[in-house]
Order: structure tokens, then C-alpha cells, then sequence
């Protein structure tokens, strides 16, 4: 069986240096195109909202006026912390 050697030697043999380089060169600046296009999405977005105005918004229909809720029982965090404090009571 062989017997691996690592050196530099085989790296710079083998354009190592050279092929890692543009490596790291083409993931710099393809991140840099990604926080590029992050920073300049506002004004593209306000851009595109000048030649396409949004409509309306798709929230569904507003209320004229908001109806007064009659309390007819306990709510729903009442009970539940009820029944918390049965069971940390009744654990033992």
C-alpha cells in the first residue's frame, strides 16, 4: 500500500493556490451581488410601486366600526390558569 504525502508541494504542483483563489473570488463576489441587491430591494420595490400602483390592499373587509364584546363567563386565560393551580395544588 502507498503512502499519502501532503505538502505544499503537491498543492502548487497541482494549481491548488490558483483553483482556491478564484474560488474564494467567485463566492466574494456573488455574496457581494446578494447584499447589493439587499440593500437596493427598497427602491427597487418603490420604483416598481410607481409603475404598478398596488390596488388595494387583500386584507378582507374592514369593519365600519368595532362591536362592543359582552363578557358573559370566565375567559379562556382564567380558566386555564384555574386549572393550573388545581393541578400544581393537587400534584401530590
Amino acid at each position: 500500500m502507498q503512502q499519502m504525502l501532503f505538502s505544499w508541494n503537491n498543492v502548487v504542483a497541482g494549481n491548488g493556490v490558483a483553483l482556491s483563489v478564484t474560488g474564494m473570488s467567485i463566492v466574494f463576489v456573488a455574496l457581494l451581488l446578494v447584499s447589493v441587491y439587499i440593500a437596493l430591494l427598497p427602491k427597487i420595490a418603490a420604483f416598481c410601486n410607481k409603475i404598478i400602483p398596488p390596488s388595494a390592499h387583500h386584507s378582507g373587509p374592514v369593519a365600519s366600526s368595532p362591536t362592543p364584546q359582552v363578557k358573559t363567563g370566565p375567559s379562556e386565560a382564567e380558566v386555564v390558569a384555574a386549572a393550573v393551580a388545581y393541578l400544581h395544588k393537587n400534584k401530590g
